[in-house]
């Protein structure tokens, strides 16, 4: 079967095309289902520059200064939602600050032009991919070291990727290795190895067959769940992870990790780093320093009282902190949403019978009203779970993600017409911290005040993304999402696939339109029709089923120091913390 060789990427030309047909038309569009008007406003930046043909550069001084400590109290801001940053498991922005500064993967995005990806290789020097985009061949480096100097070859990965993906592991990422050839054996405890995967550590080649067709693959793998492992490390934590040393520590990335405990996360250069997909070989801090925070409001007065170089931004401070600190990124947009899941299985509101109960509780949500008390105007209203800047984004594609009370209170009639009634009160899951409570109360007051429905605050305060995850742990559940890579399907299939049930599918979304839909999707190797698939899932989730509630798009939230440099936010949201420099 024929084969095509890539060396920077077969994505990168068709990434630019899609975002710029797709995701980056006339910022009009992205307002027009904002529950007022059509008109376009500025809110300080928002998601209206991903929506813009120019998104702009990254910035970066190569010739910054070297050295110096950085302490941030941005990212460990939230101690309550902090499990890991063990590969195989990381799953928050915070976490993954720590996981993608210890490690490379086969591949990686490149954001200079912040609207035009261009995938490349990082530890993968070229892959071949058959026609049918079921079986890829990575090349990789023949230069590539761990931070203790072993080399990396094609077998740390598979190994890697056969823990990440073991039943005993138990990753909310492990339904990623089902789209390779014996992952589902692997998932199930059923296997101990990944039959599709051929390592030759001589040839240096890794050689993955896929369980069915996916062309997004060389995009997926730049997921750290796919992250290489160090044999001595890997047999050190086996299929086992926590905070700290207890998951896998030993990386290929721009640092390594000195120290971590339950106050803070200290990483210094890895000497052995040979550089990223921009061409950068240079670490410019000697110490980079996470510290704990219980709140993101202790962690920003701890940065107001002097201390740190970096700090969230909590609820009510945003515009204050713009004033106060010039230099931020509460403006930068990120690919990213921040959405409500409705629990599928919930007696109350799953199911086809309580669909109009469901269209009801999106309509009157007032998310300007959110925008406005807690963000300060700051972020952009939603109008899907997709957001602007992914190729094949459509705007507006949510009917019912805008304040219509008059036509709630129609469905809610509906509803309660056809016999359906409450058994208990509403719950709206949360985790705590982040302003995410402040959110859950405005949405409680609008749906008491506007239909009259009995709602309940329900915050967990460790281990959300586990609690609520579990079978009936999502009543109305606070769901966001940053994309790990920039692909539609990173967000259809990674948030509402069946096999990401018990994962990061915290409604437990189970459709089979919406599967068979994803599934041609993934199989579709022309990008425009496969954005065409993949908005016609949307459709499914947001319209048909109306399984999700979509609020805003996700800015950045941050506030450094004037002697920072080099902090210049990539839409993902993870930093580039190889470039930060310190001045003075």
């Amino acid at each position: 079967m024929a084969r095509r060789r890539i060396r920077t990427g077969v994505l990168a030309g068709a990434l630019s095309l899609a975002l710029l047909a797709a995701g980056c038309g006339d910022s009009k569009e992205n307002d027009k289902a904002k529950g007022t008007d059509n008109t376009t406003a500025d809110q300080g930046g928002g998601n209206d520059k991903l929506a813009s043909t120019d998104c702009g550069q990254l910035e970066y001084d190569a010739d910054a200064p070297t050295g110096g400590e950085y302490v941030d109290y941005a990212y460990m801001s939230d101690s309550g939602t902090n499990t890991s940053f063990d590969p195989g498991v990381v799953q928050t922005l915070n976490e993954s600050q720590i996981t993608s500064s210890l490690f490379d993967g086969l591949t990686d995005f490149d954001f200079t032009e912040k609207c035009a990806p261009e995938l490349k290789g990082s530890v993968a020097e070229s892959w071949e991919v058959n026609d049918d985009a079921t079986e890829i061949t990575f090349t990789l480096k023949g230069d590539r070291e761990f931070s203790n100097g072993e080399p990396i070859k094609p077998s740390n990965f598979k190994k890697a990727w056969e823990r990440a993906g073991s039943a005993e592991l138990a990753s909310p990422y492990g339904y990623l290795v089902t789209y390779i050839e014996g992952g589902e054996d692997l998932q199930a405890g059923e296997a101990d190895e990944l039959s599709g995967v051929t390592a030759d550590d001589e040839a240096m080649t890794l050689t993955v067959k896929l369980s069915a067709p996916n062309a997004d693959f060389p995009a997926i793998v730049s997921h750290p769940f796919f992250s290489p492992a160090d044999n001595a490390d890997l047999e050190k934590v086996g299929n086992t992870t926590g905070w700290g040393t207890k998951g896998l520590t030993v990386g290929n990335g721009p640092f390594k990790l000195e120290k971590a405990d339950e106050t803070e996360v200290v990483l210094v250069p890895n000497e052995n780093w040979k550089g990223n997909v921009y061409g950068d070989t240079t670490v410019h801090l000697d110490k980079l320093t996470f510290v704990m925070s219980s709140t993101v409001e202790a962690a920003y007065q701890t940065f107001e009282a002097g201390e740190g170089d970096s700090a969230p931004v909590p609820s009510g401070k945003f515009q204050s902190a713009m004033k106060a600190y010039p230099k931020n990124s509460v403006v930068e947009p990120n690919m990213g949403s921040y959405y409500f899941d409705f629990g599928f299985e919930d007696p109350d509101l799953g199911g086809e019978e309580n669909l109009p109960l469901r269209k009801a509780i999106s309509l009157a949500i007032d998310r300007e009203e959110i925008n406005t008390k807690v963000y300060e105007g700051t972020r952009s209203i939603a109008t899907g779970v997709v957001p602007p800047g992914i190729p094949g984004f459509k705007a507006d594609l949510a009917e019912y993600a805008k304040l219509d009370v008059d036509q709630a209170k129609t469905y809610l009639k509906e509803w309660e017409d056809a016999g359906g009634k409450l058994s208990r009160p509403i719950k709206i899951n949360y985790n705590e911290g982040g302003s995410h409570g402040d959110v859950a109360q405005i949405i409680q007051s609008n749906l008491k005040n506007n239909l009259g429905l009995d709602v309940e605050l329900a915050p967990v305060a460790e281990d959300y993304f586990r609690v609520v995850a579990e079978e009936g742990g999502c009543n109305l559940c606070r769901s966001g999402w940053y994309a790990d890579y920039p692909t539609y399907g990173n967000f259809m299939v990674d948030l509402f696939s069946k096999a990401a049930i018990g994962g990061n599918n915290f409604g437990r979304y189970d459709n089979p339109d919406f599967e068979a839909k994803i599934k041609a999707a993934q199989a579709e190797t022309d990008e425009v029709k496969r954005g065409e698939l993949y908005n016609e899932a949307e459709d499914i989730l947001l319209n048909q089923t109306v399984d999700a509630v979509p609020l805003v798009y996700y800015v950045g939230g941050q506030v450094f120091r004037d002697r920072v440099l080099n902090y210049d936010q990539p839409p993902l949201g993870v930093m580039l913390w190889e470039r930060v420099a310190l001045e003075g």
